[in-house]
């Protein structure tokens, strides 16, 4: 999940239009999927996450609404 959620939170932090993470063509998934991976394993995710809760990120809610009603596809 953690890695579903942070794809989508790169993705909507650069996004204006309200296009779901799931209707943008493959290679902006396959970037956003890379940046997440490089955090999880750089050890950087969960300080990110935890701050993004913290803050009640509007771009963060729109990742997890995202994941939530796609069911992660």
């Amino acid at each position: 999940m953690k890695f579903e959620v942070l794809a989508r939170f790169f993705y909507y932090i650069e996004q204006d239009k309200d296009i779901p993470f799931s209707e943008i063509n493959s290679d902006e998934q396959r970037l956003c999927y890379f940046v997440a991976h490089r955090y999880i394993q750089e050890n950087k995710a969960d300080d990110l996450l935890k701050s993004l809760i913290d803050e009640n990120d509007e771009d963060y809610i729109k990742a997890i609404r995202d994941y939530m009603f796609t069911g992660g596809k």
